[in-house]
């Protein structure tokens, strides 16, 4: 063989090689047979695709294989018949459904000599149109979110990163447009006067006051005149022009009553009469005046059990209770910690020109710590830290002792109680906070990483209760 043919024949062999890989990684199926139906050749992907080998295909005609169930219906039987282009689904036995296009190839006389057949997976093609259409869903969800926010201008020093403060701030924009009133539950410190302003500021209420009072510091003697006002000469001491009270100075806006279940049980008589009529009558008047206001009462007490010991009134409590939003404590959206803690140290980096940082281990301790004060607490024992550290990193050593040690002791003391004991107190508490966070039992076992009927035995076991821990409205 002369050295020209032995190049030529190389070159040819390369080329074959390069036509081989290219079908090969082609993602699409490739079936080629001859006039008679005969398969001659199969690429991996139509391997792939029909879930047979290529040993079980080729030398096989299409007939062979309809007949066999192997294919739903065959395409190359149409394209010799049609003598064109034919198109169609096809189904495997193994379920899966392509998509298969059929193509006829003449040779110089202009008979058939090949057919060549892709296919194009359908069942890829179904999951990623049911992955485009999540997505596209998932667009217009956060598109009428952004609508939404846009309308109603948040708090900016509103920090809600955990579930249950988004879900928290949904519910309230939500319920903000209507004039019922509302019953905000919660620690002390956990932020209801900022959710209250909230919901003010997002009501049709917002150009008008928001006016506030803490039932609770004001002596009972006084409190009266606060609320509805007085006349001139009403009591000794009163003011000669007489005073309007917060329902009269709240008119058209929003009152906002704090700590109610402080209100003395003469108070709560004339109050419930003002939700009942919206009128008001200043101590020492004779006339009653007409208001339009809307009641948010907030309180750290339960309610129910004061009205079961007589210490609130029931009528009042069904009038203030039209829509309960309860708050979580800090120790119970730990999502909410370090969000808090950096808009503090911002904050105060601003009021005071000096800019504060704090190391991650720090940090991590303050994200532990159980924060019996709340928010409160926090932002206090974050000023302290930026006020008395005089370096622009606060660490561990800077936190105060009780922060650093307190969880350590919670976790490592047994005390009476026997390491199985202190173990399975852990878990009930890890599975408590799950269900407040996840809202469902699929969802928390998913982020504990348990199967669901491991979940619901364990709550079996520690006698809790698998219901929606949120009990604001949806």
């Amino acid at each position: 063989m002369k050295e020209e043919e032995v190049n030529s024949y190389k070159e040819l062999s390369e080329k074959m090689r390069d036509l081989e890989t290219a079908i090969q990684a082609c993602q699409e199926g490739i079936y080629i047979c001859d006039k008679d139906t005969v398969c001659l050749y199969v690429n991996r992907a139509y391997e792939r695709i029909s879930g047979m080998t290529s040993k079980e295909i080729i030398g096989h005609t299409s007939l062979e294989m309809e007949k066999r169930g192997v294919i739903s219906q065959s395409v190359a039987l149409k394209v010799i018949k049609e003598q064109r282009i034919i198109s169609l689904v096809q189904t495997f036995s193994t379920g899966k459904e392509a998509l298969v296009t059929g193509t006829p190839v003449y040779g110089e006389k202009g008979e058939l000599g090949r057919i060549v057949i892709t296919a194009r997976d359908m069942t890829e093609l179904y999951s990623l149109e049911k992955k485009l259409r999540k997505v596209e869903e998932e667009k217009n969800h956060y598109l009428t979110e952004l609508k939404f926010y846009q309308k109603r201008s948040f708090n900016k020093d509103m920090v809600a990163k955990s579930r249950y403060m988004q879900s928290l701030l949904e519910t309230i924009g939500r319920v903000a447009s209507v004039d019922s009133t509302i019953l905000l539950l919660g620690e002390s410190g956990v932020g209801k006067e900022v959710l209250a302003k909230q919901i003010h500021d997002l009501s049709n209420r917002r150009d008008h006051s928001f006016t506030k009072i803490n039932c609770g510091a004001i002596p009972a003697e006084l409190l009266e005149s606060e609320l509805f006002g007085y006349v001139k000469g009403a009591f000794t001491g009163a003011d000669q022009k007489g005073k309007a009270g917060l329902f009269e100075i709240a008119d058209q806006g929003t009152l906002f009553l704090d700590e109610i279940g402080e209100l003395p049980p003469s108070l709560q008589v004339k109050l419930l009469r003002v939700l009942q009529d919206f009128e008001v009558k200043r101590l020492g008047s004779n006339t009653s005046k007409n208001v339009n206001v809307r009641i948010i009462s907030a309180t750290n007490k339960n309610l129910e059990e004061m009205v079961q010991q007589g210490q609130f009134r029931e009528d009042l409590f069904y009038r203030i209770n039209v829509i309960p939003l309860s708050v979580l404590p800090l120790r119970e959206r730990r999502d909410d910690i370090q969000p808090l803690i950096y808009q503090t140290l911002n904050k105060l980096s601003e009021q005071y020109k000096t800019n504060r940082t704090i190391e991650l281990e720090a940090l991590e301790y303050l994200e532990r710590y159980s924060w019996p004060g709340n928010i409160r607490e926090l932002k206090n024992v974050i000023e302290r830290l930026f006020v008395i550290v005089q370096e622009p990193i606060i660490r561990t050593d800077h936190l105060p002792s009780y922060i650093r040690e307190g969880k350590r002791k919670e976790m490592l003391s047994i005390g009476d109680s026997s390491l199985k004991e202190k173990l399975s107190s852990l878990e009930k508490q890890l599975i408590t906070e799950a269900l407040k966070r996840n809202h469902t039992l699929s969802k928390a076992a998913k982020e504990l990483k348990v199967d669901v009927s491991t979940l619901s035995r364990k709550c079996q076991r520690y006698n809790i209760a698998v219901q929606k821990t949120i009990e604001f409205i949806d």
